[in-house]
């Protein structure tokens, strides 16, 4: 069966060096592989994984067009990048352009690293652009394993998906990471995707297998947040799952190919 990975993240070589021990000391997580393009094809090799989709984070305004133009040099059959955006840009709508004619499928936004509430009045120009270009949205959702903020909340994305009712948006992390009462309150249900990064092993496979119930499986992405995460691990923790191979299927593959517009894999 086909994989694809809707969440990764990888650094240039030189920043990866300099900035991986760091960022799993802040964590408090022992990455993976290195954070570099090359750990992450060594690790999809490993793990089966057909396509990742890199989603990078810019914490700065000032870094969002040399973060952009990275990652579109990493784009190739495996790869599919997603770009970045901050809520302070000073013109978010030229930006996401450009990222649409570099053939970005979407762009990921990081309330808690970037400090912004996903309802803040700075993000309309960033939501207007959004559906301007036909980009998807993926939001990192929930808690933060290394920051101490909370503005992620399903309800606060709950009330973007009802503002935006035509933007397409994956929330990370089953909807919010360790919020996932609230995920069934606000978000289950509602026209977004749920992608499954970082979920499994810290809620019950039950509960897990309840939310996909609930909100249906057309509408889940596997998903890994590589390095954060070992990608074979993650593979197998959803196989095992026992879900039926047609359910299995959307998840780890069918619904992506669909979303991102990619050419089939079987």
């Amino acid at each position: 069966m086909p994989v694809i990975d809707i969440h990764t993240h990888v650094f240039p070589d030189d920043v990866a060096r300099a900035a991986m021990p760091t960022m799993e000391e802040n964590a408090g997580v022992r990455a993976a592989f290195d954070g570099t393009i090359g750990g992450l094809r060594a690790s999809m090799r490993v793990s089966g994984i057909d396509v990742s989709v890199l989603q990078p984070v810019a914490t700065r305004p000032s870094q969002v067009r040399s973060i952009n133009d990275w990652v579109a040099s990493c784009v190739a059959e495996d790869i599919v990048a997603f770009g970045s955006i901050h809520p302070d840009f000073d013109d978010s709508a030229s930006e996401l352009a450009r990222l649409r004619s570099l053939g970005m499928r979407g762009v990921k936004l990081h309330p808690e690293f970037q400090a912004c509430s996903p309802t803040d009045e700075r993000m309309k120009p960033i939501y207007e652009a959004v559906l301007a270009n036909d980009l998807i949205v993926l939001f990192h959702a929930g808690l933060d394993i290394a920051i101490d903020t909370l503005r992620g909340t399903p309800s606060a994305l709950a009330d973007v998906a009802r503002t935006y009712p035509g933007m397409r948006m994956i929330l990370a992390h089953m909807g919010g990471f360790r919020l996932w009462d609230d995920v069934e309150r606000h978000i289950i249900g509602l026209p977004v995707y749920l992608d499954t990064s970082y979920s499994l092993g810290h809620m019950p496979p039950e509960r897990f297998i309840e939310l996909v119930r609930a909100h249906g499986t057309d509408r889940v992405l596997f998903g890994t947040d590589a390095p954060w995460a070992n990608q074979a691990l993650e593979v197998a923790a959803v196989r095992g799952l026992g879900l039926p191979d047609e359910d299995l299927a959307l998840i780890m593959w069918r619904n992506a190919e669909r979303l991102l517009g990619l050419p089939t894999l079987v």
